[in-house]
């Protein structure tokens, strides 16, 4: 897998689009607007904007139809930075960034100098996008502390549910009891929480538990004892949805950060 991909595009879109992906996501709106809905919130994504979606945050976008819209999107993996890198930059990773008006901090610029790394030769290229990704994150995490855009929060009852699961997706957590601490069936809270957030909320706290998992790997920490306290039972299990989901196993996961 490439390690970093530049999308440029100016199409009229739609409807809905609905994924998740294990690269980190930087998109920029050159023209035009979309809404994208991560988990309970629904960020506006307009004429130069831009989003830092992490990885592994189930969205969706929902377009104008009929409309033009040209974007940038960048996407990589964190495994481009070293284990001093990523730890400096980590709080990108944990929740999605909006900013408006990018262009009047130079944003755009940096985005356009990562996209132009397409045009060079493979060695070069390699090098170069390398230092210019580097640069954007720098002038992001500088941002980020003051000018970052509030989304809309799309349901509180979610909000809630999400921030219950938050707290306590390492026990056990069962459909029935959420249903009964919310006051709200068991189906219809299913439901909803599907709607707004894009998963079922199965699939959402093993997500949550592989997120974190994760963390801990690229941190040093050993997948056997990583399964336990992420709220796996067996390291089968584990095993399993760690290479489902991420497309390799625990343990080439800690080899490549050991690597690095």
């Amino acid at each position: 897998m490439h390690i970093w991909d530049v999308k440029s595009d100016n199409k009229v879109y739609k409807g809905i689009e609905t994924h998740e992906h294990r690269e980190c996501e930087i998109l920029y709106m050159v023209d035009g607007r979309l809404d994208i809905c991560l988990e309970d919130h629904v960020y506006h994504v307009v004429s130069d904007s831009l989003l830092l979606i992490p990885s592994n945050f189930f969205h969706q976008r929902i377009y104008q139809i009929g409309k033009i819209s040209h974007r940038i999107s960048i996407h990589f993996l964190d495994e481009i930075l070293s284990k001093t890198e990523y730890n400096f930059f980590k709080t990108l990773f944990t929740k999605p960034l909006h900013f408006l008006d990018v262009s009047r901090y130079d944003l755009n610029f940096y985005i356009r100098a990562v996209t132009e790394c397409e045009l060079m030769e493979k060695p070069l290229q390699k090098v170069t996008v390398n230092t210019r990704l580097k640069t954007l994150l720098s002038q992001i995490y500088y941002l980020s502390s003051i000018k970052t855009v509030k989304p809309v929060i799309l349901d509180k009852r979610i909000m809630k549910v999400i921030m219950y699961i938050e707290k306590n997706f390492q026990k056990d957590i069962f459909l029935d009891d959420l249903a009964d601490q919310f006051f709200i069936s068991k189906n219809h809270l299913n439901n909803l929480f599907h709607n707004v957030v894009g998963m079922p909320i199965k699939k959402y706290i093993i997500a949550k538990r592989l997120g974190l998992a994760r963390q801990e790997i690229l941190n040093g920490i050993k997948p056997s004892q990583v399964s336990y306290h992420a709220g796996f039972h067996n390291y089968a299990t584990f095993y399993r949805a760690y290479k489902l989901f991420y497309g390799l196993s625990p343990s080439e996961e800690l080899a490549n950060r050991v690597n690095k």
